[in-house]
């Protein structure tokens, strides 16, 4: 069975699942920290594209969201781990009761 490409690192993975568990506004944080973090990595890809297929997976539902998901998919491996656990920090610290 093939593996998507978050859930090859734990890390990455449990950061991916809890953010699919949060709410949008959360969600968005999120996404804008992963952006904000990675728009000075040169990466060969087109956002304008990404939309052009039946948006199926869970970040689709948002642009912001499913841009940082494509961002940190093409980040150095380093890169991805270290947002993946500060995802997981800010998450858990915005969900707790």
């Amino acid at each position: 069975m093939k593996k998507r490409w978050y859930d090859i690192d734990p890390v990455v993975s449990r950061a991916t699942e809890m953010l699919e568990k949060s709410d949008e506004e959360l969600q968005i944080v999120c996404a804008e920290y992963v952006i904000d973090k990675l728009k000075d990595y040169d990466f060969e890809m087109s956002l304008d594209d990404q939309f052009n297929y039946i948006m199926r997976r869970w970040y689709d539902k948002n642009i912001k969201v499913s841009h940082a998901m494509e961002y940190l998919k093409l980040a150095p491996e380093e890169v991805r781990r270290e947002l993946a656990l500060d995802i997981i920090e800010h998450i858990e610290k915005n969900t707790e009761k």
